[in-house]
């Protein structure tokens, strides 16, 4: 189900009002059927994946606590990573499978012997809840958190509606325990959440869709447009991404408070990092520490030799890449910021250097850092297409082939149309910014606090959104396709 639909409208507030009706275990029922029913919106099988995530999860935990040899509990934690990792295998890297297998054998796309294997639709919010399973198990085999009491409460855990599709990423100890304690409806909570939810909705339905059709057509028809066209393109997307993505995030937080529940929050205004290493730090903080954790430390982190240091970091961001799509140009994207940030381990590490960098003015560190994320977007958003044919005789190219081609085109002066942005999408992302810029700055926003104006503007967003989906077809959020 998507959040940006009328059918979300009718169904949150029936889900929040019945579930303070209820008792405890009743209230943790309701969540888990609510929440299968949720996903099932999107297509009804995907349920029995999930439910494969959760039943072979919880056995390979109850099997790593009740077992006292370490092999064994080896065994049972690799059942539970793999197990998952499995999910994500068939359903959105098999085609890499096939292409290893092709260039193996030497064939061609044209070749009549090329393998060709069975490809599946990938399931929404797979990349999320699977994290989500391994993180469980990896933490309960390292003994800093408690197990499941019941399959019940693992279950929601993982299917918890909220954050099932596009997170937060969450862990036990963030999430789990808040479902030991009935939850009664609270003012505060109530109130936070919904300014919350709409903050969202905001960010989602009056900014990132006004940005969408720029950034499609430039992105679908790249050789009609100039090279102005398509720095703009990718300067813009990087708004539309945030917005869109933190948009989802909020959505997610502000329900949850409603009905009782408290999660971290997954972005922290970004646009002001200095450096990418701090932007990182910012930006998707679930996944960007779930990266840490279960990915840069077991490496060995920064207590290895410095140059294995450098590669551990930059690893990690192509494995950045990697999840978030199964081709060329995302394991790039990834390689693209592991190496900005393993650079900028090194240089900040000379005092000189880092002395110098910051005595800057803080707006030209955040120039360089959106510059180099809004850059390297060219190798994110781009999606099969036809191109010139004189250069790429391909009926579709590669996606990239198709960042290639827009990045040499936007730093060779191409010529073509100029796409146009409008003025009001500009100011909404000012206006954003500006707010965001007085957070920053510890400055907090009188009016945005008092319940009379939380409710009013609440609820004004909403009916706009709402109107919205009921008159148009609802953009999907970015990271659904993740």
């Amino acid at each position: 189900m998507l959040f940006n639909s009328v059918h979300f409208y009718i169904f949150a507030p029936i889900v929040i009002l019945v579930f303070f009706q209820l008792p405890l275990r009743a209230q943790r029922l309701w969540l888990f059927l609510t929440s299968l029913y949720f996903y099932a919106v999107f297509e009804f099988t995907f349920i029995f994946l999930l439910l494969y995530s959760i039943g072979i999860t919880y056995l390979a935990i109850r099997r790593i606590v009740a077992s006292s040899v370490e092999w064994k509990r080896r065994a049972w934690l690799s059942v539970a990573v793999f197990g998952n990792l499995a999910l994500l295998l068939v359903f959105k890297y098999l085609h890499l499978v096939y292409d290893a297998i092709n260039f193996v054998l030497g064939a061609g796309v044209c070749d009549p012997n090329r393998f060709q294997g069975p490809l599946f639709l990938l399931p929404m919010g797979i990349s999320f809840f699977g994290l989500q399973a391994i993180s469980a198990a990896v933490d309960v085999y390292r003994g800093t958190t408690q197990p499941p009491a019941s399959l019940l409460r693992f279950g929601l855990f993982l299917s918890f509606f909220p954050q099932l599709v596009a997170g937060p990423i969450l862990r036990t100890k963030d999430l789990l325990d808040q479902f030991d304690t009935v939850k009664k409806f609270n003012e505060q909570n109530f109130r936070s959440g919904l300014g919350k939810l709409a903050v969202g909705f905001f960010k989602k339905t009056i900014i990132a869709d006004a940005l969408s059709p720029l950034v499609d057509e430039v992105f679908k028809n790249p050789g009609q447009y100039n090279s102005l066209s398509l720095w703009m393109a990718v300067f813009v997307f990087s708004f539309q991404i945030y917005c869109d993505f933190s948009g989802y995030s909020d959505i997610a937080i502000g329900i949850a408070r409603m009905l009782g529940y408290s999660f971290p929050e997954n972005f922290e205004r970004p646009f002001f990092s200095t450096t990418v290493g701090e932007f990182w730090r910012r930006w998707h903080i679930s996944f960007s520490s779930w990266l840490r954790d279960y990915v840069y430390i077991p490496m060995g982190g920064s207590r290895v030799s410095i140059s294995r240091a450098y590669f551990n970091l930059f690893f990690t961001m192509v494995v950045s890449g990697l999840w978030h799509g199964a081709d060329w140009n995302f394991l790039i994207w990834g390689a693209i910021h592991g190496a900005f940030v393993a650079m900028e381990r090194l240089v900040l590490s000379i005092p000189a250097f880092k002395s110098r960098y910051e005595s800057l003015p803080p707006v030209l560190g955040m120039f360089y850092v959106y510059t180099v994320f809004s850059l390297a977007f060219f190798y994110f958003r781009c999606k099969p297409i036809a191109l010139d044919p004189q250069h790429y005789p391909e009926v579709i190219a590669s996606p990239i082939q198709v960042a290639w081609f827009m990045t040499e085109r936007a730093f060779t002066f191409a010529p073509g149309q100029q796409a146009i942005l409008s003025w009001n999408a500009v100011a909404l992302v000012a206006l954003l910014m500006g707010l965001e810029w007085m957070q920053e700055r510890k400055k907090s926003v009188s009016l945005l606090e008092r319940p009379v104006y939380v409710y009013a503007g609440s609820t004004a967003v909403l009916i706009v959104c709402l109107y919205v989906y009921s008159v148009t077809v609802s953009q999907p959020f970015v990271y659904f396709q993740f």
